[in-house]
């Protein structure tokens, strides 16, 4: 019995809301790029229901290790402003994978919209989702959900 439909990569049991472990994908990592650790710490529980290995690396420059040793489904980073470090984020995402979802937590403010629009057509980003504040429990799943899908379909991993 099947239950989700033929691209969920996450296979819930309705009745136990658990993920079945058969139905895991094979080593998903999300990287969260901060100094202070705080957001990883509020995202930990989400990925370790989910199965996602969380990695958190304090440089925007320190991803392309994590993508030497694993894929990742998805970024998240947090910052004050567009500054050299989400330039430097999006330029690395860019040359690695630029349909890799990644997620801003900046404040809602024009510079910071004009900016990433800027840096999302000049690098060709296609998932680039734009939040004001920390997300909530569901927009994250959702997030996760979408860069989970997204996975299960790329060439760069087993199904």
């Amino acid at each position: 019995m099947s239950y989700g439909v033929e691209e969920d990569v996450w296979q819930i049991d309705p009745v136990t809301a658990r993920v079945r472990p058969d139905d895991v994908l094979r080593n998903p990592v999300l990287i969260v790029v901060e100094p202070a650790q705080s957001l990883a710490r509020a995202v930990a529980e989400i990925c370790d229901f989910l199965h996602v290995t969380l990695v958190t690396v304090s440089d925007p420059r320190d991803i392309t290790n994590a993508f030497a040793d694993a894929q990742p489904i998805a970024i998240i980073h947090e910052a004050d402003s567009v500054d050299c470090t989400v330039y430097d984020l999006l330029m690395i995402v860019a040359g690695h994978d630029p349909g890799l979802p990644v997620m801003l937590i900046l404040p809602d403010a024009p510079q910071n919209r004009g900016a990433l629009d800027a840096a999302q057509r000049l690098w060709q980003l296609e998932e680039i989702t734009l939040a004001p504040q920390r997300p909530g429990i569901r927009a994250l799943i959702d997030f996760l959900f979408r860069a989970g899908r997204r996975y299960g379909r790329t060439r760069f991993m087993p199904v």
